[in-house]
């Protein structure tokens, strides 16, 4: 800078050119000298320059973001908010044959260099060439402590998310042998329980409680679920009296059991079995802990959770890792128990966060009594049972649910009402038989019954043959008498677990 401390430069001795003036050249050199310094300096912001000696200084300075930052080593990596790219074999990567490329963000004042003590990586893998744009896996610094990669799920749409779900109604709207009147579950003695369907996919099931009164289970309209909305939910009701936890084995649980093929994919039983995430919307009268299970269907494995309620709705996420042990059905058959606990004696408290064969609802720090008192409500909507770690958002959840005509073709797998059906036929004498075909395609072959025969006579089944396409029952009628005989009337198949 000017030396006279002005700040600001004048002409140096003999400038501008005056004929017949001598220049001094000691001022003028040191004149020289502060321009040339003055130019390799950093130049200030609001002078027009950064403030700063290098690209990363001034990237800091100027409050910006660094592009395709390469990594070689994404645990020493010094990371500045923006975009990173690493080739295969990068030392900490999500895995050790792919490339990659992704996001950094930074929760903390940024200097330079960084500090990293808390950072954010989404990184999308580019040799993926199943999915597009690629599996995303997260990895997150806090403190400076690096945690694992989590992730791996294609960042699907919301729709292929829905379709991803291994949840059965979900979004609780298909009820088609109950509608949305609702089923009373009887609370009784001690010692045995009840277990009924209350809808489709799910069971209210009452071990004790009290005998004499009744829990109702019904699926009712649409919900306003903490701000978001849903068109249905379940609703469990202490319409005559609380639920009394009077024996040390008494429990409550609403419950979905879930077809071997639909959970298969998690391949749990394997050392590479996938963690799966449970997420919902509950509402309860008042704050407490609730216990959520996964079990096997030789109720050899149990893991349960922990999960903190507070009075009205709550949006809660849970995350299981994968069961690298025990038998596992990949079949038609039960697949995977998931239990929501409402209730539970201190017989069924179990650990928690850990698989063993140690089965029960609650966990072992204790589980309240959500239907205690009379009136007592609890409500459950929007369910997703997903492979992996990620769960949608509150705001999100709504959006994955799969639209009423699926998830009732869905449902019918397992259960379908009121199927009409006719047989007419000539007949020459009394005891003639005509028969028709209906054809389905569910889990397994399905009991059958019939209502609002017309008129009433003897139908059977006799060829209900199961096969994973398409098969049939073929009803019998029986004539009456010679001439014309009609019949017509309702069935219903039942397939459920």
């Amino acid at each position: 800078m000017p030396r006279d401390g002005s700040g600001q430069y004048t002409y140096p001795p003999g400038t501008p050119g005056i004929p017949d003036t001598t220049i001094e050249s000691a001022k003028y050199n040191g004149y020289i000298a502060d321009i040339q310094q003055d130019l390799n300096l950093p130049r200030p912001i609001v002078a027009g320059g950064t403030g700063a000696n290098s690209a990363d200084g001034a990237l800091v300075n100027v409050s910006g973001e660094k592009a395709a930052q390469l990594v070689t080593s994404y645990d020493t990596q010094v990371w500045f908010p923006g975009s990173f790219r690493s080739a295969a074999a990068a030392a900490g990567a999500p895995n050790g044959t792919s490339s990659f490329v992704g996001t950094a963000y930074i929760n903390e004042a940024l200097v330079n260099p960084p500090t990293n003590q808390n950072v954010v990586l989404e990184a999308r893998d580019q040799n993926d060439t199943g999915y597009v744009p690629g599996r995303t896996y997260v990895r997150e610094k806090k403190a400076g402590v690096w945690s694992a990669w989590t992730g791996g799920i294609y960042a699907a749409p919301f729709d292929a998310l829905a379709y991803n779900g291994m949840q059965v109604n979900g979004g609780m709207e298909v009820s088609q042998e109950f509608g949305t009147s609702g089923v009373a579950v009887p609370m009784i003695a001690s010692g045995s329980n009840n277990d009924k369907i209350i809808f489709d996919g799910w069971h209210l099931i009452v071990a004790g409680g009290g005998a004499g009164a009744n829990l109702l289970g019904s699926s009712q309209g649409a919900t306003d679920a903490g701000g978001y909305i849903f068109p249905a939910r379940m609703q469990i009701h202490a319409n005559t009296r609380g639920f009394i936890v009077g024996s040390t084995t008494d429990y409550c649980l609403v419950r979905e059991l879930i077809e071997g093929f639909r959970v298969s994919r998690l391949q749990f039983g394997y050392s590479q079995a996938l963690p799966v995430t449970i997420s919902f919307h509950v509402n309860v009268a008042r704050a407490g802990t609730m216990g959520l299970s996964l079990r096997n269907a030789g109720a050899t494995r149990n893991i349960t959770k922990t999960v903190s309620l507070n009075a009205g709705w709550n949006y809660k996420s849970v995350t299981f890792p994968g069961d690298t042990s025990g038998t596992w059905l990949t079949n038609n058959g039960i697949g995977l128990y998931v239990d929501f606990c409402l209730a539970a004696g201190s017989a069924e408290l179990v650990p928690v966060d850990v698989w063993s064969s140690a089965i029960g609802f609650g966990p072992a720090s204790g589980q309240a009594n959500f239907l205690s008192g009379l009136n007592d409500v609890v409500l459950l909507t929007g369910v997703t049972v997903l492979p992996g770690t990620q769960a949608p958002t509150a705001a999100q959840s709504p959006l994955i649910m799969r639209p009423y005509d699926q998830e009732l073709v869905t449902c019918q797998r397992y259960w379908r009402g009121d199927i009409n059906f006719s047989i007419e036929f000539q007949a020459t004498a009394a005891s003639q038989n005509g028969s028709c075909t209906v054809t389905f395609n569910m889990r397994s072959a399905p009991t059958f019954t019939t209502s609002q025969i017309v008129p009433a006579v003897n139908v059977s089944a006799p060829a209900a043959v199961y096969s994973p396409v398409p098969s049939s029952i073929a009803l019998l009628c029986t004539s009456g008498a010679a001439g014309r005989a009609y019949y017509y009337g309702n069935i219903r198949l039942d397939a459920r677990l």
